[in-house]
């Protein structure tokens, strides 16, 4: 997952953008006490280690697993073939 599309979930969850540091955008809840900060990694996917920790603290649901070597497969296909037009 991009971390555009982390942030778009965390915005519709009711977490605000509140500052920014480097790549690092900060991100409040104003029911949980603890601040989030998310990587902006441009194109590249976050890894999901951080992914995860990133969605347990912020309460958003459960674990994301690596999809199966077919289905990331495709998905590289697909990236390449878009990216040659």
């Amino acid at each position: 997952m991009k971390a555009s599309a982390l942030m778009h979930m965390l915005l519709q969850a009711g977490w605000s953008e509140i500052r920014q540091q480097g790549h690092h955008r900060i991100f409040s809840h104003p029911a949980h006490p603890n601040l989030i900060a998310v990587p902006d990694l441009g194109d590249r996917s976050l890894k999901l280690g951080l992914l995860n920790d990133i969605l347990r603290e912020a309460g958003i649901r459960g674990r994301v697993k690596q999809a199966p070597p077919v289905i990331r497969w495709i998905a590289s296909v697909v990236q390449k073939v878009r990216m040659s037009r």
